[in-house]
């Protein structure tokens, strides 16, 4: 069971490690991302932030999806992180058990993004990414970490005057 998908530029930091995880408990915290998965800084640094008790997996898409669409795991409660939510929208279109999208921290740092929460920043093409996925039925929202008010996809449409 996939528990939550958020999509978050930093991957696993305090927020995801700490305050999502306590809050899911999951399992499984499953990186899905190209690059961390190939690069050993980024699965060093990951390894070091996982929480006790919980198996962490760093996947590139592919391997993420395949991991998601097999039945052994249907039963473990899966927290996804990916990088960004084209990523997020990437996984929906091949996984079909994947029901919310959580926008985290992610965009903190790009220049042409809009602020829909004050740590939350989107482009316009995470945007239309986002609205994608609310057009197939998945739950889009914003919310830095479990204890804050999410932001729906209404309030997000709302930051880009849609």
């Amino acid at each position: 069971m996939i528990s939550l998908v958020r999509a978050d530029d930093r991957l696993v930091h305090g927020l995801v490690a700490v305050s999502w995880t306590n809050q899911l408990h999951p399992d499984i915290l499953l990186v899905a991302n190209d690059h961390a998965a190939n690069d050993a800084m980024s699965k060093m640094t990951m390894k070091l932030a996982k929480p006790a008790g919980v198996t962490l997996g760093i996947k590139d898409l592919k391997s993420a999806i395949a991991i998601l669409n097999n039945s052994k795991y249907a039963n473990k409660k899966i927290f996804v992180v990916t990088e960004n939510v084209r990523d997020a929208l990437t996984l929906k279109e091949r996984v079909e058990r994947l029901k919310n999208v959580n926008v985290g921290t992610a965009g903190i740092h790009y220049q042409d993004a809009v602020a829909v929460l004050p740590q939350v920043k989107m482009t316009e093409d995470e945007f239309a990414c986002a609205q994608k996925l609310d057009q197939q039925g998945v739950e889009v929202f914003a919310q830095v970490n479990p204890t804050t008010e999410k932001l729906n996809f209404s309030g997000i449409k709302k930051a880009f005057n849609k």
